[in-house]
């Protein structure tokens, strides 16, 4: 009853919103965003699920993840898989998927097959574009047709709480990481970890990612080539951006004798983060519709900051001033604009993830664009208090044979050499041990033949979506070390960033049913509801329209699903 209640309300609510048109900005559907862990981290994850979880770190009652095993005579578990060392089975003896989001150059991954060198496990990966995954994992889901592993982007908390605590299709995993990992168990037993992993039934469902972070995930990147080439300084306010985007249309901005091919703002079509510019307007907020106001949660998805800056884009995005497709386009199409220099801003982890220009050495032409407004009380929103528990990363499906292989291939893949293999590049290759030390020198990948630059460029190096690990704050020795663009963001943005981070906590058990139905269904309409005020399908500065979209989260439960997720305060 209460699935075919929250249908009828979700239906309702569309028809009194006309919720026809445009789409969902085609991203992840997912708290964490596809944010990339590590130093790369979009990433960088949203916030989750608010409401302290019973009891974390208590064992559960019921049936444990890992019966006892004798091992036999060969040292093996199971007849199958070595109590201890590598490799952890013969050659050909075990193989298991993996479904995940995530890219790659040449769908190649050099760890991948290192690790299957040193394991003798083979991966079936199942990988598709973080714009389709989803989907995708939800068909599978639905039909029981699903891998031996589901990661990446695309779970969150209430993918956990409803195929996990509830139907049991993700397996609790704790048992099996006390007897066969090592390292995941000194990764659990690191500060706040475990408490964060464990879900309210005392299991822990997933692979630990764990990572040092950075406190501003996605921002907007400026190319200082065409403000230089309109003539125009850094805008501060959000009437000098508005200003400088109207230069870049009209003018020949990128220099290639074309006054028509520049598109003067855009934004990654799997984050976005529109929203986040409210900030600019006095009340920071992230993806899902929460914010903080004088440092306290708040939901701001029906606010007067929120709708000023929806009216801002609107108009702009009337203009020609925003990208026409920034809520129809792929990864490929965003990415393939900016290799052609036709972006003069766009929202990115990175602006080398948009503008085809290789980390290096020197600053690309690109620059950080400041929080706008400060002098009115402009501010953004922190992401992470500098490192971050993604807990929603990896599961192990009840489709797995020999869960302990698949636990045991992970935690083989968080030895050290190995971490510093997915997260910078091989050892021996890209990285390599100082003599006499404990330390690892990075070298500049560009001066590498072409052909090993691709096998080993970061985004062919380890499906980044999945989980890895380097210990937290982990340096390499480097002779002639890149930019470091994401610490000049950071260096920017710490005067107006929010000294706190919106929390992330598992709700309670006892809602998690009703918790998995209110979020699927208010995050779809208040992301829908976000691309029809912006492209002009809905008028945001018609009152009774604002009403309409305000009354349609009613008709979805929001109350209900606030006092899960325990914000008392709906920002006006």
């Amino acid at each position: 009853m209460k699935r075919k209640l929250v249908a009828v309300l979700l239906l309702a609510a569309m028809s009194v919103t006309s919720l026809a048109g445009c789409g969902s900005d085609g991203g992840s559907g997912n708290d964490a965003e596809s944010s990339r862990g590590g130093s790369e981290a979009d990433d960088a994850g949203d916030a989750d699920d608010a409401g302290d979880a019973d009891d974390a770190g208590d064992a559960a009652d019921g049936e444990s993840s890992a019966e006892a095993a004798e091992v036999d005579a060969d040292g093996k578990v199971n007849g199958i898989m070595y109590a201890e060392g590598l490799p952890i089975v013969d050659e050909g003896a075990y193989t298991f998927s993996i479904f995940c989001d995530d890219s790659s150059s040449t769908g190649e991954f050099y760890m991948l097959n290192e690790f299957e060198k040193q394991t003798n496990v083979k991966v079936d990966l199942q990988i598709f574009a973080n714009e389709n995954a989803t989907e995708k994992m939800n068909l599978a889901l639905n039909s029981g047709d699903y891998a031996d592993v589901i990661g990446g982007w695309i779970l969150d908390d209430s993918k956990i709480l409803t195929y996990g605590v509830e139907q049991g299709v993700f397996i609790p995993l704790e048992d099996i990481f006390a007897q066969y990992c090592p390292r995941i168990m000194e990764i659990l037993d690191l500060p706040g970890v475990r408490e964060k992993m464990t879900a309210p039934d005392g299991h822990i469902y997933t692979i630990p990612y764990v990572c040092g972070d950075t406190s501003v995930g996605y921002s907007p990147f400026i190319n200082g080539r065409w403000l230089e080439n309109v003539n125009m300084e850094m805008p501060t306010t959000t009437e000098e951006f508005e200003a400088v985007l109207t230069a870049f249309k009209e003018q020949d901005a990128n220099g290639n004798g074309d006054a028509t091919d520049e598109i003067p703002f855009s934004a990654d079509p799997n984050n976005k983060h529109l929203e986040a510019m409210t900030g600019y307007f006095g009340l920071p907020m992230d993806k899902t519709g929460f914010g903080l106001k004088d440092e306290q949660v708040v939901y701001a998805a029906m606010s007067s900051e929120y709708r000023q800056c929806l009216s801002w884009l609107s108009g702009m995005y009337a203009k020609g001033l925003i990208d026409q497709e920034i809520f129809t386009q792929d990864s490929a199409t965003w990415e393939g604009k900016g290799n052609k220099d036709m972006y003069g801003v766009s929202i990115a982890y990175g602006s080398s993830e948009f503008s085809g220009i290789p980390q290096s050495p020197e600053k690309s032409e690109f620059d950080v664009m400041p929080v706008l407004n400060t002098d009115k009380g402009g501010i953004w929103l922190r992401d992470t208090p500098g490192n971050s528990v993604y807990r929603t990363q990896a599961v192990i499906t009840d489709k797995a044979e020999h869960p302990e292989i698949i636990a045991r291939w992970f935690d083989n893949a968080f030895e050290l050499e190995n971490g510093i293999g997915c997260n910078r590049g091989p050892v021996g290759v890209v990285t390599f041990k100082e003599e006499g030390t404990d330390q690892y020198r990075a070298i500049d990948v560009n001066t590498l033949d072409a052909e090993t630059q691709e096998k080993v460029g970061w985004s062919n190096l380890w499906p980044q979506s999945l989980p890895k690990f380097l210990p937290i704050g982990y340096k390499f020795l480097e002779d002639n070390p890149n930019y470091d663009e994401k610490k000049a963001v950071e260096t920017t943005y710490e005067p107006n960033l929010t000294k706190e981070v919106i929390p992330s906590s598992w709700i309670d058990q006892d809602d998690v049913e009703m918790y998995s139905e209110y979020a699927s269904a208010i995050r779809d309409y208040f992301s829908q509801n976000q691309a029809r005020f912006i492209s002009g399908e809905q008028d945001v500065n018609d009152d009774a329209v604002w009403e309409e979209y305000k009354a349609g989260f009613e008709g979805l439960g929001l109350d209900e699903y606030l006092r899960i997720k325990g914000v008392e305060t709906i920002a006006e």
